[in-house]
């Protein structure tokens, strides 16, 4: 996926994973430092660990974002929720439709933390992919899942950064994403 409209996104690791309760996966740090947080192909959003405050428009983090998650997994029918403790999934992304994508934080290694995605219009409620972040991802993109959320493969895959968001839609002219 080219990097053009991603930046290093300026993150105090420390202050946001003591904000959050933990540290959080290498992927997603890694993630963060080449693209920072925004949208693939205008659907699959990538959330901030905590609020960037100088943002002009409001976004979900995964603090703000995280209990709301927990809170589908309440409300989903119990047959169709995982094995998984509700305290354990942590948001990272979401898309519009509405797709949760989480992680499960059991264990001290973040970077062993599966991929929990709950999924309005696949076959499976709430479907564990045993990978992390940057794999699914990798997966996604490259349409290796059956029963996953879309991320529209009729274009390559694009970032585009938060902030360039914010530039376009300022300047009248944001329309999701930039043109492969």
């Amino acid at each position: 996926m080219p990097t053009d409209t991603g930046v290093d996104e300026p993150i105090n690791w420390a202050a946001a994973e003591g904000d959050l309760g933990t540290r959080l996966p290498s992927d997603y740090k890694a993630f963060m430092h080449t693209y920072g947080s925004g949208v693939i192909n205008g659907i699959t959003h990538i959330l901030l660990p905590v609020q960037a405050p100088d943002r002009l428009h409001e976004q979900e983090s995964i603090a703000e974002g995280t209990p709301g998650a927990q809170a589908t997994w309440h409300h989903t029918p119990e047959r169709q929720r995982p094995d998984v403790d509700p305290d354990d999934i942590m948001i990272w992304g979401r898309t519009p439709g509405p797709d949760i994508l989480c992680w499960v934080t059991t264990g001290d290694d973040p970077d062993q933390w599966p991929v929990l995605v709950c999924g309005r219009h696949t076959n499976s409620r709430w479907t564990l992919y045993p990978c992390g972040m940057a794999e699914f991802l990798i997966n996604l993109v490259t349409n290796q899942y059956d029963d996953a959320i879309s991320i529209d493969e009729t274009r390559p895959p694009r970032f585009l950064h938060w902030r360039e968001e914010e530039r376009l839609t300022a300047a009248g002219i944001f329309d999701h994403y930039p043109e492969a």
